[in-house]
Parts: structure tokens; C-alpha cells; sequence
């Protein structure tokens, strides 16, 4: 049985026609679960308790999945609470596909996606501080998927809490937020992952092995694209609007200064204040190939070398993304993997940046790909080419297809499962199986992810000085060289807020 925050079963019954008719409140909880486990241990047939803050990628995987996963949703959290009854349709639609009396498990997992679909044993929030001060005891993990400048303090919420989260990428809004998170996730030692598809594959790890037994000779070339261009917007959104029915403005804000509410302004990675663009968007997919393959992690933790970064684009916009970028790191050798150095070139825009894709159709050819519609189609919107002395490995959008090349290469090499690094049984398995105290070897942590973001937004960072050489110390988070660039680091949080 369901209690709810004060009041009776009826007024239960409205709020959840009002959610229905897509006017819901933005106050705290309205539904409570029943009563709870307060102990963060399993035994094989309890289902992991999680909270979702949002409903982009990560939270859809959990809300028409949450059985495939022994899991159960308890709260969501979302400061749009306009976007409710769409979950709750979702729930009521997938417990019709699931009722098969043929099948008890199924018929198991539609009851219980029955039961969230008329509001039971679920809470829902607007405010992920509220989540976790009124049900910290009652949640075992949480998911987050939400705009980029809300991840870190969801995140940071959760890991104080005591809580192992699942974040989208990238970690936070800026280098700052990335370097705090990896360090909760290390004092916590909670597990930790983000939505990265590709490290959960075969190929994925298989390519790492490649590299470290050198099979592609030295690499200390790597290109990455990504098709769709910046919004390049001239103006931040001006003007005073009424704030709709069930969007809790503040909220939305978080972290970020007071502004009046302007539609605008929720455009998704159109503004530098509220995301990390492209680079935040799908350079965390392109990049994590390379930055695991080739052992760029353990930069982050030898005193002395810098990573130099320099950018070119279509012109400079400080408040927007430019429709089209080009970034160049140059990182230097890795003494434990007997590493070289390596430059890795980023290109953003449409038609993937002036001249992109002819370079990427040249780079190709010396491996056998001589045909323009063959360098097309492995190129596609995005993905990443590792270019080394013997072979190449070029990946897809989400790093989860690999091709090795030239073909001859590797017609006798396995390429598609790792032979010493384990297999995984999938990002989302492998978190929850670590919820449950198992060990599975994730790719995707805070530990490599911080790191990770903290490099792209370094190119964020060079797009708004562009033409400029820009030196970066990964061990102390500091640019070295450029006092204004380094006031780009991080930003100041609104008071209440913190990661």
C-alpha cells in the first residue's frame, strides 16, 4: 500500500489526473513508496531501487527497461514535470506488451509497470536535492539524464549521498565539475559509469589489446568528426516569457545565475552557459576510442607533461557554438605503455568541416579504402580514425563498430573480443551487476571520464581564442599559459547548489 505526503486517497487520485493532462505541480513528492529495505545488500532475487533524474538517453534505457535489469524505478526526478505523463503512458503501453500469460516472468514485469503507470510505489520530485533529502534510505542508486550544466550537481548529490550513479556524458558542464566529480566518485569509491555504448563491446576492448601488442605499429595520428555543425546563435535569448505549467524555472536554472525565463534558453547544446556543444555532445563518444586505446588516462597522473591545444573555426562566438570547428590537441608520450605522442584533430560542422572529409578520404586510402563511397560509409555522421605505422582502426558514432585495416592485416587477428581485458555483458549490466557488490571491469567510470571531458572542454575552452596556443598541466587542472582562458576552467555555482 502507497502513502502519500499528507492528504487522502482522492486527492491522490487528482494529482495523478492532473499529471496526466500534462499539468502537473513541481513541488516535492507526492507518492511514497511502501515500506523499504534500508540495507545496500542483495541476495539474487532483490531488485536494485533506482531514481531517474530526467528522461533523455540514460532514464529512457531505465524506463521501459527497468525489468531487464531486476530493477525497480522508485522516484523520478524532473524539474519539467511536463514530461510525466509521457512516462506514465510509456508504463501503460509496455505493461499491455508484456501481460503474456505464457510467460510468468513477463506477466511479473507487467504488474509491476502497471502499477507505475496509475502512480504506485513511485515518488516523483522536481528538486534532485528534495530526491535525496527525503528518500536517500530508500534509493540504492541513481541514473542521470538530464541537461549538461544539471549533471554535476545530480551526480554530486548522489555520490555524497552514498549513492553508485549512472550520469550521461559529459561530467558535468566544465573542467571544473569534471575534476570534482572523478574526485567524489575516488573518495567514495562508489561504482560509477556514463553512457558510453562502445566500451561495453567486444571490438571496443579487443582494440585496445591491438594497440598495446602493437599490432597497428606506433599511432601518433587520430582524427574524430562529427557531422552536424554548431548553431552558431548571434544573441542569448532576450526578453521575459511566461514560465509554463509544470516547469519549475529555478530549478531548471540550478547552478547557473538567475535569468528570466525564455524557451530559448532550453535549446538543447545551442549555449556555452547551459552545455559543451558538439564536443560535449558527441565528442564523448568519438573520443573515448582513442583516449582508452591509446592510454592517454595516464596522463592525468604523471607530473610534468602539458597537452597543447589550438583551434581554428568559423568565427569566434562566445555565447554559442560556431558552425564549424576545428581542434588540434597535442598530447605527449605515455612512459608505462611505451606510448608516443600523439595529435588528435577534431572536426565539427556540416559536411563535417571545410575540407574534412578529403583529408579523412586521403588518410584512408594508403589502407586499402581507395573509394569514395567506401570512406563515406565508414565515416557516416561521426567517428574516429587511429592512424599507426602498420594499420588503422576506424570507429563508429558511439565507438561500438570497429573496422581494422588494410583487410590483410588482419585477416588471421581476432578483432571483435578482447582475449585478456574481461568481456562485458553491456554498460548498463556491468553498473548495475557493480550496484550489486560483483566486480565487472567497467571502461566507462568517473575515473576515465572525468579526465575524458576534461579534455574536450579544453577544446571548448580553445574555440573561444581561437588561433592561440593553449599549454594544459591534467595533473593540476591548470592552463599555464593563458590567464583569460583559465577563467574559462569553471564557473560560479548560485548559492544552494553544489556538486
Amino acid at each position: 500500500m502507497t502513502r502519500q505526503h499528507g492528504g487522502t486517497a482522492g486527492q491522490r487520485g487528482l494529482t495523478r489526473r492532473r499529471l496526466l493532462a500534462g499539468a502537473g505541480g513541481v513541488g516535492g513528492g507526492w507518492l511514497v513508496l511502501r515500506s523499504p529495505r534500508t540495507a545496500f545488500a542483495y541476495d539474487a532475487n532483490q531488485r536494485l531501487r533506482l531514481a531517474l533524474f530526467g528522461n533523455l538517453y540514460n532514464a529512457a534505457a531505465f524506463v521501459t527497461g527497468a525489468h531487464v535489469y531486476n530493477a525497480e524505478l522508485v522516484a523520478l526526478g524532473n524539474v519539467d514535470q511536463r514530461k510525466i505523463p509521457d512516462i506514465f503512458k510509456k508504463w501503460d503501453e509496455l505493461a499491455r506488451r508484456l501481460d503474456d500469460p505464457r510467460n510468468p516472468q513477463q506477466r511479473d514485469a507487467a504488474r509491476r509497470y502497471r502499477r507505475l503507470a496509475q502512480g504506485e510505489g513511485v515518488t516523483i520530485f522536481a528538486d534532485i536535492r528534495q530526491l535525496f533529502g527525503e528518500m536517500a534510505d530508500r534509493i540504492d542508486a541513481l541514473v542521470v539524464s538530464e541537461y549538461d550544466h544539471l549533471h554535476g550537481v545530480a551526480c554530486g548529490a548522489a555520490l555524497r549521498a552514498g549513492k553508485p550513479v549512472c550520469s550521461e556524458r559529459p561530467l558535468g558542464r566544465n573542467i571544473h565539475d569534471a575534476r570534482r566529480l572523478r574526485a567524489l566518485a575516488a573518495e567514495t569509491g562508489l561504482p560509477t559509469t556514463y553512457r558510453s555504448p562502445g566500451t561495453g563491446t567486444g571490438p571496443f576492448r579487443r582494440a585496445i589489446e591491438l594497440v598495446q601488442d602493437g599490432v597497428l605499429g606506433q599511432v601518433q595520428e587520430v582524427h574524430l568528426w562529427f557531422r552536424r555543425g554548431g548553431p552558431d546563435r548571434d544573441a542569448l535569448p532576450q526578453g521575459r516569457q511566461p514560465v509554463p505549467e509544470g516547469l519549475a524555472w529555478d530549478l531548471w536554472l540550478g547552478p547557473l545565475a538567475w535569468r528570466a525565463y525564455h524557451p530559448d534558453w532550453m535549446s538543447y547544446a545551442h549555449w556555452r552557459e547551459t552545455c559543451s556543444g558538439g564536443l560535449g555532445s558527441f565528442g564523448p563518444h568519438t573520443s573515448i576510442f582513442p583516449f582508452l586505446t591509446l592510454g592517454l588516462r595516464e596522463l592525468w597522473d604523471t607530473p610534468g607533461p602539458l597537452i597543447r591545444v589550438r583551434a581554428e573555426c568559423s568565427r569566434l562566438n562566445p555565447v554559442s557554438f560556431p558552425r564549424w570547428e576545428r581542434v588540434r590537441w597535442e598530447l605527449p608520450a605515455r612512459p608505462a605503455g611505451n606510448l608516443p605522442p600523439v595529435t588528435i584533430t577534431w572536426h565539427h560542422g556540416p559536411e563535417y568541416a571545410p575540407g574534412a572529409r578529403e583529408l579523412i578520404h586521403e588518410k584512408l586510402r594508403p589502407f586499402g579504402v581507395t573509394k569514395p563511397e567506401q570512406a563515406d560509409a565508414l565515416m557516416k555522421t561521426a567517428g574516429s580514425l587511429l592512424i599507426g605505422t602498420q594499420g588503422a582502426l576506424v570507429a563508429d558514432d558511439h565507438s561500438v563498430h570497429v573496422t581494422a585495416l588494410p583487410q590483410n592485416l588482419f585477416e588471421k587477428i581476432e578483432t571483435n573480443r578482447p582475449q585478456r581485458i574481461p568481456e562485458s555483458r553491456g554498460i548498463y549490466v556491468d553498473w548495475i551487476d557493480a550496484c550489486r557488490g560483483e566486480k565487472p571491469h567497467i571502461l566507462a567510470s568517473f575515473d576515465n571520464g572525468g579526465p575524458l571531458s576534461e579534455l574536450l572542454m579544453l577544446g571548448n575552452i580553445a574555440t573561444q581564442f581561437p588561433g592561440e596556443n593553449l599549454s594544459y598541466d591534467p595533473l593540476t587542472g591548470q592552463i599555464t599559459n593563458h590567464a583569460e582562458a583559465s577563467q574559462r576552467l569553471g564557473c560560479q555555482y548560485r548559492d544552494g547548489w553544489r556538486i
